[in-house]
């Protein structure tokens, strides 16, 4: 073998070794990479339930102020009502005399 070849060889090995170092590193980067995805998904999951959570309280809220606006209203019209019906008494009691 000549000095060329030598030469030759050893610059493919020392390329070859680099190459494996830096694969290596890239897969140790991936694995990293791949733990955070799957804790941003976790992540991404669990607010998600939470939106959920959250607009289910919000839409029973929001039934529950409407019915408690459906009672007031009631309450008031009953009122008013009363009220006119005490104005008409007065009405005709005056309108007696």
């Amino acid at each position: 073998m000549t000095e060329n070849d030598r030469t030759i060889i050893a610059d493919f090995e020392e390329k070859l070794h680099r190459l494996i170092i830096e694969y290596k590193q890239a897969e140790e980067r991936n694995k990293e990479l791949t733990a955070i995805v799957l804790q941003k998904e976790n992540s991404l999951k669990e607010l998600q339930q939470r939106c959920v959570a959250l607009e289910n309280s919000y839409n029973n809220l929001k039934q529950a102020r409407i019915l408690s606006l459906n009672d007031n209203a009631i309450n008031e019209t009953k009122e008013r009502i009363s009220k006119l019906v005490r104005e008409i008494d007065h009405c005709i009691e005056s309108l007696k005399k």
